[in-house]
């Protein structure tokens, strides 16, 4: 977030504080009470089997101005799948990220991810949050799991950096609390920026978010990156709100009331 440097600092240290003692909180808990999955609670497990494989079920919708054409989600935003996702990103449960990270990593590698970047370098960019969600949730969550995901795209033969370009400001309340496409859009529209002396010019990316809705957050991204010279190959995210239409000639383009098209056939 662009902040003045006393406020930022003051901030950040609060920040600090709040994950170090909800850590600690963390740990005296589990000690007391072994944690359960974070989707369906079944005792001694971050993701039990049957919550993980959710997250192996990729689904896709089209994306203007991304080179792919299609941006893909890991699981559909429902059930286990969206109270492991919401787990993980408002009640703090970061022992989700690594499993998390797996997910993108192989829908990443499922889409062709490695083969379109050709041994360049990928900038891997996650979609920003406001400060306040910031400052309500004591973390960046979307922070600590690209830098995970680029880490096993480098493994995996990838020459992928994180590149937090992007930043947002002014926006007041959550998307998936938004009713809509056009408050969606209404939301985001002309609040998502470049960061001060970013420069992707020429660069490769693929941007990375959480739960995806209409798609909004995902394409004033694209176009911000767009507008600064970025390549965008396409745009993952962890789940996709809403209900899917299947196509049965694997047609991605099916378009829903909202106008957002999705198809779980992904191609």
């Amino acid at each position: 977030m662009d902040e003045g440097s006393g406020g930022g600092f003051v901030r950040t240290a609060v920040a600090a504080r709040q994950r170090i003692t909800r850590g600690m909180l963390g740990a005296v808990f589990n000690a007391v009470l072994p944690r359960g999955c974070a989707g369906c609670d079944m005792p001694d497990m971050v993701l039990c089997p049957s919550c993980e494989a959710s997250f192996a079920r990729p689904r896709c919708y089209a994306l203007g101005g991304v080179e792919i054409g299609f941006g893909y989600a890991c699981a559909a935003y429902r059930g286990a799948a969206r109270q492991a996702v919401l787990a993980w990103k408002d009640h703090g449960d970061e022992e989700c990220t690594p499993m998390f990270a797996q997910a993108l990593a192989a829908l990443a590698l499922r889409v062709g991810i490695r083969e379109s970047v050709r041994g360049r370098e990928i900038l891997i960019v996650p979609t920003p949050s406001s400060s306040r969600s910031v400052r309500r949730r004591g973390r960046w969550h979307m922070l600590p799991l690209v830098r995970r995901l680029a880490r096993l795209l480098r493994e995996s033969g990838v020459n992928a950096r994180v590149a937090p370009v992007l930043t947002m400001r002014g926006v007041a309340h959550k998307s998936v609390e938004m009713r809509g496409s056009s408050q969606r859009a209404g939301r985001v529209g002309g609040h998502i920026v470049m960061r001060r002396g970013a420069d992707v010019e020429g660069s490769l990316v693929m941007l990375v978010d959480d739960i995806v809705t209409t798609g909004s957050t995902m394409r004033q991204c694209v176009g911000v990156l767009g507008s600064g010279g970025a390549i965008v190959l396409t745009a993952l995210a962890l789940a996709q709100a809403g209900e899917s239409q299947r196509n049965p000639d694997r047609q991605p383009a099916v378009r829903r009331g909202d106008g957002l098209p999705v198809d779980e056939s992904c191609p």
